[in-house]
């Protein structure tokens, strides 16, 4: 089970009712290791320094994360996926990058496609975005696994066949197992999606739109290009992180 990081935010004007902010633990976005580190909590905390506000940080598992979310006054969360399932549970703050789910093979294999004869055998991750769309692909065979390290041992050593996670989840868990980073080869893109600073729908718009205006002037100034560089992201199109 993927546990999450939980930052508590003091939104403005609301000293006296903290916040809290849901953060998955999804590499590079959110990593697991302290203190509060990765690609979604370094914007987060830059937006916060902008707007003078603290940051407490905790985690908790994935699972639990929307339910939380749904029932949780005022809470921000980070780094959801925007996807027509979600759309009407959660307000959308602010953009932060794109990302790509695809099925994923080893490097000396040609690209993998959805629907091989006899179905693939496929690595994901619990109640991730990866096992809602492995569950389309018809024959597939489903193995689920705790993290995307784990996934990426299973592909090197071939008990399975492909490997349906987000690209830079996949890049990053591929070094973490301490793979070659060129071991990987992109198959079918099964799903384009931006991940988000997001919401839960009690929180007034009036109360998101300093957090909306720090990240945009993040992107503005290039911050979170920097920050994208820092963590080594690759966005759709690109085959290298921005340089």
């Amino acid at each position: 089970m993927r546990p999450l990081y939980v930052l508590a935010v003091w939104l403005p004007g609301l000293a006296a009712h903290a916040a809290t902010l849901l953060g998955g633990i999804a590499p590079p976005y959110v990593l697991s290791e302290p203190p509060a580190q990765g690609f979604a909590v370094a914007v987060t905390q830059e937006a916060a320094r902008r707007l003078g506000e603290p940051l407490q940080i905790s985690v908790q598992p994935l699972n639990r994360v929307l339910t939380i979310g749904s029932a949780q006054a005022r809470a921000l969360i980070v780094p959801p996926c925007r996807t027509p399932r979600r759309e009407a549970l959660l307000r959308w703050v602010a953009p932060l990058v794109d990302e790509e789910f695809l099925l994923i093979g080893p490097a000396a294999q040609p690209p993998v496609g959805p629907s091989p004869p006899g179905g693939l055998h496929i690595g994901v991750v619990r109640d991730s975005v990866g096992l809602e769309l492995a569950k389309q692909l018809p024959g597939a065979t489903i193995e689920l696994a705790g993290d995307e390290t784990i996934n990426a041992r299973k592909l090197a050593a071939h008990h399975i066949d492909a490997w349906l996670a987000a690209w830079n989840s996949a890049r990053y868990a591929q070094q973490q197992a301490g793979l070659p980073p060129d071991g990987l080869r992109r198959g079918q893109v099964m799903l384009r999606c931006t991940t988000y600073l997001a919401a839960t729908r009690n929180i007034p718009e009036a109360d998101l739109e300093p957090w909306r205006r720090a990240i945009e002037e993040m992107r503005r100034d290039g911050s979170l290009l920097k920050l994208a560089r820092r963590y080594d992201l690759v966005t759709p199109g690109r085959q290298d992180p921005p340089r």
